[in-house]
């Protein structure tokens, strides 16, 4: 069963994480990126820019570009993951990104992971929502040991919350 836990976003934050991969979920039409991403390009001095204006990567959906052992970050690599244009962006999608952000990471065998969720870099879904998507696509991983979310600090109590509750009714000896 994975643990999760919840990271802010912020540079202090992706300094400490000490995980196997970060999943950057972007849109290709959101330039320069936003959330998560747009502050480890920072930190990376430009370096995920630099990718997409040499046109190693786009952001069409379904993308996927990895940045392995990105000096200055704790991680072992970064995982981009294109979501199309943020005009198209809704609840499907953000679904569909779920499922395939889950897919790759049960088919690279990852034990520890940090994402920030699809479509939340922009604010276009809301965090509990998206958090529920995540939940029902990720449950048949059996290796993912650790999971850290990044999000907004005002969301950590509701998505702690969500997964608590879910824990409590599994538990449960009347289920």
């Amino acid at each position: 069963m994975t643990t999760y836990d919840f990271v802010p976003v912020s540079l202090k934050s992706f300094d400490g994480l000490q995980v196997e991969l970060i999943v950057l979920p972007f849109f290709s039409d959101a330039r320069p990126l936003k959330g998560a991403a747009g502050l480890i390009d920072w930190r990376l001095c430009g370096a995920l820019s630099r990718k997409l204006l040499s046109g190693h990567l786009d952001g069409h959906f379904g993308e996927k570009g990895m940045i392995a052992a990105p000096c200055k970050l704790k991680a072992e690599a970064l995982l981009l993951v294109g979501l199309g244009s943020a005009a198209s962006f809704d609840r499907s999608v953000a679904k569909r990104a779920c499922a395939l952000i889950a897919k790759t990471l049960r088919e690279s065998k990852v034990t520890t992971a940090a994402i920030e969720l699809p479509g939340r870099s922009l604010d276009l879904i809301a965090a509990l929502e998206v958090m529920q998507l995540w939940l029902a696509a990720s449950r048949h991983d059996q290796l993912l040991e650790e999971l850290s979310v990044i999000e907004r600090a005002q969301e950590h109590r509701a998505l702690g919350s969500l997964l608590d509750g879910l824990r409590r009714r599994s538990e449960s000896p009347l289920e």
